[in-house]
């Protein structure tokens, strides 16, 4: 016996898995902001602590992090759920 899956369902199923499917670029840079977000906080107490943050910070490429974001936001323009993720991740923190 043959099924039939009526297509509103099917539409609805492949649309929500679109939705929660976070691009690799967008992934890579929520990430890269996580980090950032927490060495920014991070007091050097002393001189390793400082260096270590300094490491981490360019590791990261925290100077980069906004126009990398501009251009993320410019590419995915039309995709509410993918700026979200990335609007998001401002506040973020590992």
């Amino acid at each position: 016996m043959k099924r039939f899956i009526p297509l509103g369902l099917v539409v609805l199923t492949l649309t929500g898995a679109a939705a929660a499917w976070t691009p690799p670029d967008i992934a890579a840079y929520v990430e890269r902001r996580k980090g950032c977000n927490h060495f920014g906080g991070e007091e050097g107490y002393d001189k390793a602590r400082a260096d270590e943050i300094n490491r981490a910070a360019a590791k990261l490429n925290c100077n980069g992090l906004d126009a990398d974001e501009k251009a993320l936001l410019r590419r995915y323009r039309h995709a509410p759920a993918q700026l979200q993720e990335i609007r998001a991740a401002k506040d973020a923190l590992l």
